[in-house]
């Protein structure tokens, strides 16, 4: 194989497949390298750690003077290759187990892998896909991935349920404490139904890449088959297995009824948390008390050296005259960051169990979190 291509294409394709490049030394040595494969139409990036594939096509930018494939080590070659001027050419080439990457007068030989020890990567079947607004599907996901368990040992938690029924689609996370759950009509786009846990890792990957390669108008291809899903954003595939389990069935904690509630204005309650964090000192481990009163909320943490005490307007309806809950505040923090409401409702049944909390616009949106004990 032997191309040339510039340097600014070079690096911005292996930019856009980096993520997926085992980072470190495993079983397998080769996913530490990229894979390139060359022919006069395209070029075609990509990596792999066995959890995550990526694939990227650039279709300008370069020449292809013989046709072919090789693994190139990732890292060393993409520290070198930003070192170099953005307009530089850069040639590539490949004989036997060596791999030559010049440019201007910078010459470097790399040993390489065979291709053949590389992993297949399944490809996206685009009849099969449906299409959905790339930052639609964001929003879904910004909304819910911070209450996807980041514990290994829960491995179904891991991941978020996608489900659609009827019309329906649903994105659901929990790591059993909490709970995020949001929903949207798809109004007869999408024919099949599905019920699928997908890993947080790969689902966090494209809600960044959305965000840095796409416009509010660009689609996203999504094929989800037996064993599978695959994203395809323009010139770029993600791949990635399910997470095999039957994730819990969230429905069943979500109250009919609840015995009070109360609307907060939510950058008040936002940064009055954060205060309260900051007087607490451990965000993972600590814990903020909320006294909710008929037209105010009390807000209180403490630490061995500093107690502090806030108060926010608040309309509460209530049954007792004070409704004392105390949660980790990180929970709150995750919604209130995460919602572009000027309220918050929070719905109560208890003081000991789940409190729901929503918003008037979003009614499709709908969290769940379960109180602490002690104070």
């Amino acid at each position: 194989m032997k191309i040339l291509l510039s340097q600014n294409i070079f690096v911005e394709s292996l930019n856009k497949i980096q993520s997926a490049v085992q980072s470190k030394s495993g079983s397998l040595p080769v996913l530490q390298n990229f894979l390139i494969e060359a022919n006069k139409d395209y070029l075609k990036f990509v990596s792999t750690d066995l959890e995550i594939a990526i694939k990227h096509i650039t279709r300008e930018g370069f020449k292809t003077i013989t046709e072919g494939s090789v693994t190139i080590p990732f890292k060393k070659v993409y520290e070198i290759l930003s070192s170099i001027d953005k307009d530089s050419e850069v040639t590539v080439s490949s004989d036997d187990d060596k791999v030559s990457i010049v440019s201007g007068k910078t010459k470097i030989k790399i040993a390489s892998l065979p291709v053949s020890d590389y992993p297949a990567i399944p490809s996206i079947n685009e009849k099969e896909s449906f299409k959905m607004n790339g930052f639609d599907i964001i929003s879904m996901i910004d909304k819910t991935i911070f209450s996807a368990s980041t514990d290994d040992k829960n491995s179904i938690l891991n991941g978020l349920l996608w489900k659609k029924e009827k019309n329906i689609f649903t994105i659901a996370a929990s790591d059993g404490r909490r709970l995020g759950v949001i929903s949207r009509d798809l109004k007869n786009t999408v024919k099949k139904d599905f019920k699928v846990v997908i890993p947080s890792r790969i689902l966090g990957e494209i809600s960044s890449f959305i965000k840095s390669n796409c416009d509010k108008n660009d689609d996203v291809l999504v094929d989800i088959s037996t064993n599978k899903i695959g994203f395809k954003i323009k010139d770029t595939d993600f791949i990635s297995s399910f997470i095999e389990g039957n994730f819990p069935s969230y429905e069943t904690i979500i109250p009919k009824n609840f015995e009070s509630s109360a609307t907060v204005d939510v950058n008040k309650l936002l940064n009055s948390t954060k205060r309260a964090i900051i007087c607490n000192g451990d965000l993972k481990t600590g814990f903020v008390k909320y006294t909710f009163k008929k037209d105010v909320l009390i807000i209180n943490s403490s630490s061995q050296s500093v107690d502090f005490e806030d108060e926010i307007d608040c309309d509460f309806s209530l049954k007792n005259e004070d409704f004392v809950i105390i949660y980790n505040p990180k929970f709150i923090v995750d919604i209130l960051k995460n919602i572009e409401s000027k309220n918050i409702e929070f719905h109560f049944t208890s003081q000991t169990t789940p409190t729901m909390l929503k918003t008037e616009e979003d009614p499709m949106l709908v969290y769940m979190i379960m109180p602490l004990k002690s104070y």
